[in-house]
């Protein structure tokens, strides 16, 4: 029997594994009449900024790897020019993954190695104390955080249009600053935005399941016609080669998925992709609040800069 597609099913485990203001937030946008445009809005544009670039993905696509690009523009864009002790350095980045369990020191070493590889970072030594050695965001990597910025600000307009925030982005030259900054102070406040959701995060947490799991839900919605969960298909060889992960990686991520009852029915490869109710719950409520902090953040940048 083909399943409906309900995003509320589950609500009474979700909102007892976050906060009540969290979960009104979330509320807002997951109960929105246009709720689904979003999460396909996001799966139209968001995939196109790891497409094709093996160290991109290995930089940010698994979610404590983004978190480490958070910081990294957070202690950049904070640096006080009277403070050579200030801003990105690779022991600040190291104190800060540590306090909040993002890398140990040598995943980070790691992580910055990589972006002095992919041309993201550049070493710039300090003219105040030369003992000092700053990293700084390279033009090439705001450039993609810019460009993400816009898609996932695109994606909020698709929801609530009156918000106004692509084009609250291309007025200001700060807007992108201001919003990352007010993320920023939230993660470091201790928000957790995967906590509520372990579904979503069993694939999140993998490399390449963030972007699976998005196809996954995206072709359900489209194929269900917004109103029914029915098997979908992802040829797994070439979705891999543009993610950087192996046919073998996805195919053992789908079985496990299958055996922790995410999926309703055992996975043949990559097709007959039977994503359960709670999964796609989850991921679409984690999306509504990763969205809804967003609006968040870019409704008081639109506040603080007068737009």
């Amino acid at each position: 029997m083909t399943e409906l597609l309900r995003l509320d099913g589950f609500d009474h485990e979700f909102a007892a594994r976050t906060t009540e203001q969290d979960w009104r937030r979330i509320l807002v946008l997951r109960d929105h009449p246009r709720m689904l445009d979003g999460v396909l809005s996001y799966d139209a544009l968001i995939p196109d900024y790891f497409a094709d670039n093996v160290i991109l993905n290995r930089v940010v696509i698994e979610l404590r790897r983004f978190q480490m690009i958070v910081y990294t523009l957070h202690l950049h864009d904070t640096r006080a020019p009277d403070d050579p002790r200030s801003g990105l350095t690779h022991s600040r980045l190291q104190k800060l993954a540590l306090a909040h369990d993002l890398a140990s020191p040598g995943g980070v070493t790691t992580f910055m190695g990589l972006m002095l590889l992919a041309g993201y970072l550049r070493r710039k030594r300090s003219r105040e104390d030369r003992r000092v050695v700053h990293y700084e965001p390279t033009e090439k990597f705001i450039g993609i955080v810019e460009g993400w910025n816009v898609a996932i600000l695109r994606s909020i307009d698709a929801i609530d249009p009156d918000a106004r925030l692509e084009q609250c982005h291309a007025a200001h030259p700060r807007f992108g600053w201001t919003m990352r900054e007010h993320g920023a102070q939230s993660l470091l406040a201790g928000w957790k935005p995967l906590d509520p959701f372990p579904e979503a995060y069993h694939f999140i947490s993998s490399q390449g399941g963030f972007m699976l799991l998005l196809r996954i839900v995206a072709e359900t919605i489209r194929q269900g016609g917004r109103r029914e969960i029915v098997p979908v298909s992802v040829d797994l060889a070439p979705f891999g080669k543009r993610f950087g992960v192996s046919r073998s990686q996805l195919r053992q991520l789908l079985v496990s998925a299958h055996e922790r009852g995410l999926l309703n029915a055992p996975p043949k490869n990559g097709t007959h992709i039977l994503a359960s109710p709670r999964l796609i719950a989850s991921f679409v409520n984690w999306q509504a609040s990763e969205l809804g902090h967003y609006r968040l953040w870019g409704l008081a940048a639109k506040a603080e800069l007068g737009l």
